[in-house]
């Protein structure tokens, strides 16, 4: 699979020829092979494509993010469940019981609320608070039926942010950094997740008739707290979400962080961990979570 991601924010025109994108800037074209893409984003309403190129990218397990005349992310597009063995691993995930799904939502909720504990440590806040977000997952159940991930995202942002944040609120800047990074995140997993042939809608905990990506919302929680702590430190103190913040918020996938005991890109990890989400699904193989203080100690620009 592609390891970039390409941000296109000029009024340029697009098209695909032999196996290259082409980007047609002011007469002068860009050549990117699109082996070596994983997503596009297309931030300019004036952008041109072709239909043609959209099919040839779907085929290829090439991503596509629009945004908004915001600059934020409004719509996602990728290939329609092409894997060669889709039916025999629509199976596992239809035969994992609810129990094992419970067992495991459990686990992803004591990773995120154990990597938002740490993004408190790692910025200096409130001990206090981050002590008790750990406490938190003494309490967790199978499927979490006391909801301790919401009581830990209250405590959570509260601390972050100040008693005043709501993540609803479209006007603060944080926020739409952190829906920036988070569909990025999000769009990088569910491109993984289509390419290793598991349906996304299944989900592990979340069941919404109306989502397509259940499944990539349940294993991308662990990962939110990595984004929380570039966000906030690079938005700190700024008063707009600027292209530069854009630019920087897309490279994420190229950070490092230490996962399963090797270096790596954060996006050769996010591949690592859906791969054995599907192992997990056929044979049981342990489900490993990123930690964010291993990404902290080795995070990096490329």
């Amino acid at each position: 699979m592609g390891y970039k991601v390409i941000l296109i924010e000029n009024d340029v025109k697009m098209s695909i020829k032999l196996n290259n994108i082409i980007i047609n800037k002011e007469g002068h074209d860009i050549w990117i092979s699109v082996d070596d893409v994983s997503l596009l984003v297309i931030d300019n309403m004036k952008i041109t494509l072709t239909s043609r190129m959209l099919s040839y990218l779907a085929e290829h397990n090439v991503g596509m993010i629009f945004c908004d005349d915001k600059h934020l992310p409004i719509g996602y597009y990728c290939d329609y469940d092409n894997h060669s063995h889709i039916s025999k691993i629509l199976n596992y995930q239809i035969q994992y019981s609810q129990t094992e799904y419970d067992k495991l939502w459990k686990k992803i909720i004591i990773a995120k609320l154990n990597n938002q504990a740490g993004v408190l440590e790692i910025l200096g806040k409130d001990n206090a608070i981050a002590l008790k977000i750990k406490e938190y997952c003494d309490e967790i159940t199978d499927g979490d039926k006391s909801n301790r991930e919401a009581h830990g995202a209250k405590v959570y942002f509260n601390e972050l942010m100040g008693a005043s944040f709501s993540r609803g609120n479209e006007d603060l800047l944080l926020n739409s950094g952190l829906d920036y990074g988070y569909t990025i995140i999000r769009s990088y997993i569910a491109r993984l997740c289509v390419g290793y042939g598991l349906n996304c809608q299944i989900g592990i905990h979340h069941k919404n008739e109306y989502n397509r990506f259940n499944l990539v919302d349940d294993l991308m929680e662990p990962l939110r707290p990595i984004v929380d702590l570039y966000t906030y430190r690079i938005l700190e103190g700024q008063e707009f979400f600027k292209a530069d913040h854009r630019y920087k918020i897309i490279n994420i996938v190229n950070h490092f962080i230490r996962y399963k005991e090797k270096k790596m890109y954060l996006g050769n990890m996010l591949e690592e961990y859906v791969m054995m989400f599907s192992k997990n699904l056929k044979d049981g193989t342990e489900l490993i979570f990123p930690d964010i203080n291993a990404y902290e100690e080795y995070a990096d620009e490329v």
